[in-house]
């Protein structure tokens, strides 16, 4: 509320002056003192109108002659005005040395962990940490990540010796008898790999070029074949046919017989390529490195890495995208784990603090000259009057009380040059 202080010790300033006058002139009032009073009020109302005009001056332009340049100051002196208040802001409240003696004195840590202590606080940490994610996400189908993954992984098992624990792990399967499992896994994929079409037709042609080429020896090896070829007795595709049930069969023996002599077989190819690599065979580890380069370099690999890739960019979206997903609330667990044992850890805190602080100096030292201009540019962004009537609302009831100090301290000051007059004479 806009205070009239002020104006009202004004106008009892003029009052007074002019009823005691007025009663003086009329001689209602008789005797010095009146006449003491009135030069009092006299002074008042003129120490009332000087604060009036000086504090009026401040904020408006007052027309009168010669004094007139001298009035509406805020808005004539606007920008020395600006650079003073930049000044005072970056020199003085809020400089270097002022921040860092402030920083040290507060605990930047304590603070943080009142904030997470709010679950709103810590969905919203969530969400951001999210987002990070979501957006790193996208790009791990790159074509060039892939390539990236693939160096890396070519890398790695160039310079990782996979020989020797690979043997010593193939040899302690197989002794313990874990490898059936796998074997029969092996053989059912090996059946279905028998039953493709393309496996067919590759066994047919190579059938037919077989034949082709036994025809090809002599004549009687060619009537052979015409013949049993007319009369049905050789017919490729009954062949192809019948040879892959035989194959099927055998497969579905070999699998479900653990002592079929194919399998002791199998077992006993593996348990020497074992034995090679525990003992460091120098065909072994060479077949080793040249099927580890033509795996990772194949592109093959290539692709079963992109898919991977891809599907962990569809799950990371999937779990970071929604809310309450077993990730998130994982997420949730540690954090508030890990905020519990950094109250009770004193020394971590005051690590986090000297680092705050340090990090939050080295910004205000580098960003320092932002603040003046921050200050600058808003004040900038006001018109004359709008900068005139912020500062006056700010203060204006504070200069009010000028306008009460210099009616209250001329009229003392007038009663007492009466005084002394009324003593010398």
């Amino acid at each position: 509320m806009k205070s009239k202080i002020g104006r009202n010790s004004l106008l009892i300033a003029i009052s007074g002056f002019l009823l005691l006058e007025f009663g003086i002139y009329y001689d209602f009032l008789e005797g010095y003192i009146w006449r003491i009073l009135a030069t009092g009020f006299e002074a008042g109302t003129i120490g009332g109108l000087a604060d009036w005009f000086a504090v009026s001056a401040l904020f408006y332009e007052i027309p009168i002659p010669y004094v007139r340049k001298h009035t509406n100051i805020i808005v004539k002196n606007r920008s020395k005005l600006t650079e003073g208040i930049v000044d005072l802001v970056t020199t003085q409240w809020l400089s270097p040395e002022v921040l860092r003696e402030r920083l040290t004195n507060i605990k930047i840590s304590d603070g943080v962990l009142q904030a997470l202590d709010s679950d709103g606080n810590r969905r919203k940490l969530l969400d951001f940490f999210s987002g990070v994610f979501i957006r790193l996400s996208a790009e791990l189908d790159h074509p060039k990540l892939v390539v990236l993954v693939q160096k890396l992984l070519k890398d790695k098992l160039q310079s990782t010796d996979i020989a020797r624990p690979l043997g010593i792990w193939l040899n302690e399967v197989m002794v313990k008898g874990k490898h059936h499992e796998f074997m029969a896994v092996a053989l059912d994929q090996f059946a279905l790999s028998v039953q493709e079409p393309d496996t067919r037709e590759l066994i047919l042609g190579k059938l037919k070029s077989a034949l082709l080429s036994y025809a090809n020896r002599d004549w009687v090896k060619k009537s052979a074949v015409w013949i049993g070829k007319k009369t049905g007795g050789i017919d490729p595709d009954l062949m192809i046919d019948r040879i892959m049930d035989l194959v099927l069969a055998l497969l579905e023996e070999v699998k479900n017989d653990k002592n079929h002599p194919i399998r002791k077989k199998l077992e006993g190819y593996v348990l020497e390529f074992a034995a090679n690599l525990e003992n460091e065979d120098e065909k072994t580890l060479a077949y080793v490195e040249k099927l580890k380069r033509n795996w990772v370099l194949n592109e093959q690999t290539r692709g079963m890495i992109l898919k991977l890739l891809s599907q962990l960019q569809v799950s990371i979206h999937e779990q970071f995208s929604k809310e309450n997903t077993p990730i998130k609330q994982l997420i949730d667990r540690q954090l508030q784990r890990f905020l519990n044992e950094l109250r009770a850890d004193d020394q971590s805190k005051n690590q986090i603090d000297v680092w705050m602080r340090s990090t939050i100096t080295q910004m205000v030292t580098k960003y320092h000259p932002e603040l003046g201009a921050m200050v600058r540019s808003s004040l900038a962004k006001l018109d004359d009057e709008g900068i005139m009537l912020q500062i006056k609302n700010k203060v204006g009831n504070d200069l009010q009380y000028i306008r009460l100090n210099g009616a209250v301290v001329g009229g003392m000051v007038g009663i007492l040059i009466a005084l002394l007059r009324w003593l010398v004479n």
